[in-house]
């Protein structure tokens, strides 16, 4: 299954895959069931591939979909899967799969009715979202938030991702922590050195 993905989306690239094709990425395995997911085939439109990559997607999530490599695959040995912060039934699958500037991509899979739209239609679990997730804050907060959103983990790779970060990500943060000290930030001043002055700044003015 996971080979027969990787060609179609090899097609998908080369622009020779028909606009309406539909993914099919097999049934979910144990780790997924054991999160929640049931055991019915997992699917995704092409056409909404296309859409959450483009530049154009409303939340600005562009990424290159060579990136989705082995999609399949990485659904089935994720990093953790989580509850929907919006209490609708989906999962979020967070995997080791990377963008361009080292955020992992999620998956967010919710059962529906078959997406051919037959008459006599099953359900079946569609993927309603893939993107490279770049706000590690919020994602860190879904760990520690316990059996409360955090479905299933890998205890392994979850520690690992945790303790770790995307260069962008990084700066975000810092630059997010640097406005609430009111602390200036100079594009050229390393990361390394502008988190060494909210620290001092921190130990100098005790809350």
């Amino acid at each position: 299954m996971n080979d027969k993905f990787n060609y179609e989306l090899k097609q998908h690239i080369e622009g020779t895959l028909p606009k309406w094709h539909i993914y099919q990425l097999g049934k979910p395995g144990l780790v997924l069931q054991s999160a929640g997911i049931p055991d019915l085939p997992i699917e995704l439109k092409a056409s909404r591939l296309e859409h959450k990559a483009s530049e154009n997607y409303k939340n600005k999530h562009q990424f290159n979909i060579t990136d989705i490599k082995d999609l399949p695959k990485a659904i089935n040995e994720p990093i953790a899967v989580f509850n929907s912060t919006k209490n609708d039934g989906a999962k979020i699958i967070l995997t080791d799969l990377k963008d361009k500037n080292g955020n992992n991509f999620v998956a967010v899979i919710k059962m529906y009715k078959d997406a051919l739209g037959k008459k006599n239609s099953t359900d079946i679990n569609s993927i309603v979202s893939v993107y490279p997730k770049d706000n590690i804050a919020e994602l860190k907060n879904w760990f520690k938030s316990g059996n409360k959103l955090v479905a299933w983990q890998d205890k392994e790779k979850a520690s690992r991702f945790t303790s770790s970060q995307s260069p962008i990500a990084i700066a975000r943060e810092y630059e997010t922590e640097a406005l609430e000290h009111e602390v200036p930030i100079n594009k050229y001043t390393k990361i390394s050195e502008k988190k060494q002055e909210l620290n001092d700044n921190s130990e100098k003015n005790p809350v």
